[in-house]
């Protein structure tokens, strides 16, 4: 096979791969009696790694708007996974934590991971070393160009508010 057929090759598996990312990210995972969508599951994640962490703060990590970031607390608080105190050094501030039913489903959570994790490395045992390293280093690659596409998109966008 010649190179460009390769490259597009590799261009579709992609497209494919994001197709079913953003699939995967669209359902609604079940652990235990909760129901949490990936969006909600990795800020419990985030809160479980960094208690006393704040809204702004999950922005930042996710690369998220704070109002984005303080819906999905909302509706994390509502299921009673997740609950905000004051910082009593910024009365402007809430710390947010797990409640027993977040840390919960933060362990649910981390078990169904730690299994599809499992799955996959199964999956990759037929690849030698040099060739998951040689697949890393093309995806470190193809990573580079998208936050390139990201870089652009966002200049392209600041240029047109003017």
């Amino acid at each position: 096979m010649v190179r460009e057929e390769v490259l597009q090759k590799i261009w579709e598996a992609q497209d494919e791969s994001y197709a079913l990312m953003s699939e995967y990210d669209s359902l609604p995972h079940h652990y235990g009696e909760d129901t949490l969508y990936q969006a909600e599951g990795d800020i419990v994640n985030l809160i479980a790694a960094h208690p006393g962490i704040t809204v702004t703060d999950l922005g930042e990590i996710l690369k998220r708007t704070v109002s984005a970031c303080s819906q999905i607390v909302r509706k994390l608080r509502a299921k009673g996974l997740v609950e905000q105190t004051r910082n009593p050094e910024n009365n402007r501030l809430y710390n947010l934590a797990l409640t027993e039913s977040g840390r919960k489903v933060y362990e649910a959570r981390h078990a169904f991971n730690l299994e599809c994790q499992a799955i996959t490395f199964q999956l990759l045992e037929d690849f030698t070393e040099e060739e998951l390293e040689a697949h890393l280093r093309v995806q470190q690659a193809l990573n580079q160009a998208y936050q390139g596409d990201i870089r652009r998109s966002r200049e392209a966008m600041k240029k047109e508010q003017r």
